[in-house]
């Protein structure tokens, strides 16, 4: 007889559970459709009766955690995982939601705590593992940051996981040092080739940056030098301004003396700009630019547009470039178009006049280890050099760079 009253508790009861489980199915599968409309506010509202009505459903709360996290709502993300994270024996997924919550609010310190939890449970979560090193880094804890890669790395050769961080830590880098050689040939007609070169050292603060630089120039067998620094001031909310000065031992080969300032604002959404001025005094004529930056970033590209007025001789030139850059690579391709006037790096010419240059160029950024780079430039000018008479002009340039 118990067995027949066990048969039909049974019978009465499965029919219940099943439909209970069925509507709870339906109801998150609704709930994650809406989440990937980004209609959290809906998905919300779908999910909270279930889950008042099921309280001991943790994946119901866990859900909704995720979703106040995924909405930018972070303390009530953390209030509604942190006593499921927080208990003796804490639910592995509360606590992957609550490290993700923490992360992306900042809070990296207790993002580090959560993730101390899970890796108890889970020793060789990957993903637990670079967002500690992650945070790590942002909180300047590099050493730490980067026993936790070594020690990982060798374990399960699991280097490209971290390269990103790894580039993160290696740019804090406080110095750097740099060495260059361009040649300026001609052809049709031809002459002499112009070869210039310098070696500059660069040391960064905690918001601002110094760079000096001693440039040699050697033109129609008369070798010149010109001494400059440039000065970099960031501020809080990204924007920053760069002043260079410089001043030459000669009067033809570089400008006698040399000014410049511009002053990049705080970038707008995909778009950043700037607005500055450069004045070099030759032995001659003073010349004075005015110049300014337009970007606009799109994933690795950068499109950017920046024009020189010469105010003295009233002449605008233009360069347009497209720009590919990889961060953790730390690669960089550059396709530039020019026209008129363009200062090439630190060289302007003084005998200004209305004619016209065309030219193209590219450059290229490499690094070798962690901390070499490589960067060769290419820039072809088709130049008139007289009215109405052109010639082919060539520059080639290498620059290499250690930091350090």
């Amino acid at each position: 007889m118990k067995f027949l009253y066990y048969v039909i508790f049974l019978l009465i009861i499965s029919p219940v559970v099943i439909a209970q489980e069925s509507n709870i199915d339906e109801v998150m599968a609704h709930s994650k459709r809406e989440v990937d409309k980004g209609n959290y506010d809906t998905a919300l509202s779908l999910i909270e009766p279930l889950s008042l009505k099921f309280p001991e459903n943790e994946e119901i709360k866990i859900y909704i955690g995720r979703i106040y996290s995924w909405k930018k709502e972070y303390n009530t993300s953390i209030k509604t995982l942190a006593p499921m994270a927080d208990r003796i024996n804490p639910s592995p997924d509360a606590l992957l939601a609550i490290i993700n919550t923490y992360f992306w609010s900042e809070q990296f310190e207790k993002c580090i705590d959560y993730c101390d939890k899970y890796l108890v449970i889970e020793p060789n979560s990957l993903d637990v593992i670079r967002i500690k090193v992650t945070s790590l880094e942002k909180l300047n804890r590099d050493k730490e940051a980067l026993a936790i890669i070594e020690k990982v790395s060798i374990t399960d050769n699991s280097t490209q996981a971290f390269r990103g961080v790894r580039t993160l830590i290696d740019r804090k880098a406080k110095n750097a040092i740099s060495a260059s050689y361009l040649n300026i040939s001609t052809s049709d007609p031809g002459q002499s080739p112009l070869h210039y070169g310098y070696v500059e050292y660069s040391h960064k603060f905690t918001k601002s940056a110094l760079v000096g630089r001693a440039n040699v120039g050697h033109v129609n067998n008369d070798t010149q030098m010109l001494f400059e620094a440039d000065f970099y001031q960031t501020f809080s909310k990204r924007n920053y301004l760069y002043v260079n000065g410089g001043v030459s031992t000669g009067e033809t080969v570089f400008p006698v003396m040399k000014a410049g300032a511009e002053y990049y604002f705080v970038p707008h959404k995909k778009i950043d700009y700037s607005l500055g001025a450069r004045f070099m005094h030759f032995e001659t004529e003073d010349v004075t630019l005015i110049t300014g930056q337009l970007a606009y970033h799109s994933g690795v590209y950068t499109v950017a547009y920046r024009p020189y007025y010469d105010t003295g001789n009233e002449l605008f030139s233009h360069v347009l470039s497209l720009q590919k850059a990889n961060d953790e690579k730390e690669r960089i391709l550059r396709l530039e178009l020019q026209y008129g006037n363009v200062p090439y790096l630190y060289l302007y010419n003084s005998q200004t006049q209305p004619l016209s240059s065309y030219r193209v160029g590219i450059q290229y950024q490499h690094r070798f280890g962690d901390s070499f780079f490589v960067r060769p430039v290419f820039l072809y000018e088709y130049e008139e050099y007289l009215p109405d008479e052109f010639r082919n002009r060539f520059n080639i340039q290498v620059i290499v760079t250690k930091r350090f």
